[in-house]
């Protein structure tokens, strides 16, 4: 039995000897490209605009009461109104957090808040009905509108701000290679920074005229890259 214990543990000995001595895989890294000539840095950026598709928007409702039953109760009777007249206008599901409460004003005149937020997508057909439908809710306030592109839309933009970007880089490394009598340009590295720029949302303080969709803010795409380039 002391045999078979020895067996055993050596065994046990050599298999964990063996995972150590195996090396832990390394982060995969780009291997950094020589350069005989002078190395140029440039940062170029582009910027593109997308059809409309589609409109984000936010809302946020609230209820208010004596104590934090009564003010939720109202909360709730108003997200039943915002889910029955939205039904028909948006596209897909409405999201509604849960909500939360909060007291206000002075200890013998306090009142309890319930608030939370409801946000949807709504079409250019439908964009103003509900504009004028949310503005007639009492403890519904209309935060915002983001303007959304349709995704096939905002890829071919992408492409094209990285097309027109890698131009613009090249031009600018073959105008500075012939100032400094240089007649080789070779791309180093690319290091893309891409972001959605969405516009600011709309404040809606009053909807006493109609709201063209086509009057909103397009969605626009901000393309940097930060390019090396090797002359020589």
């Amino acid at each position: 039995m002391v045999v078979k214990g020895v067996k055993i543990a050596a065994w046990t000995l050599l298999v964990l000897s063996a995972a150590i001595l195996i090396p832990s895989p390394r982060p995969l890294r780009a291997d950094v490209q020589s350069c005989s000539g002078t190395r140029l840095k440039l940062s170029v950026q582009e910027r593109g605009r997308s059809a409309v598709e589609r409109f984000r928007f936010s809302l946020a409702v609230s209820g208010e009461g004596a104590d934090e039953t009564t003010a939720l109760q109202q909360l709730n009777r108003r997200l039943d109104g915002v889910r029955r007249e939205l039904k028909p206008l948006v596209q897909g599901q409405l999201v509604v957090p849960a909500p939360h409460t909060h007291k206000r004003g002075r200890a013998s005149e306090q009142r309890y808040m319930a608030n939370t937020g409801v946000s949807g997508h709504v079409g250019l057909v439908t964009y103003d009905r509900l504009i004028q439908a949310l503005g007639a809710m009492p403890g519904v306030r209309l935060q915002g509108m983001e303007s959304v592109a349709a995704p096939e839309k905002e890829a071919a933009l992408r492409q094209r701000l990285m097309t027109d970007a890698l131009n613009q880089g090249r031009s600018d490394a073959e105008t500075t290679a012939r100032a400094i009598g240089a007649s080789e340009v070779r791309l180093l590295s690319i290091d893309r920074e891409g972001t959605m720029g969405r516009p600011r949302p709309l404040r809606l303080e009053t909807v006493a005229k109609r709201f063209d969709p086509k009057e909103a803010p397009e969605p626009t795409i901000t393309l940097r890259l930060q390019l090396e380039y090797c002359l020589s």
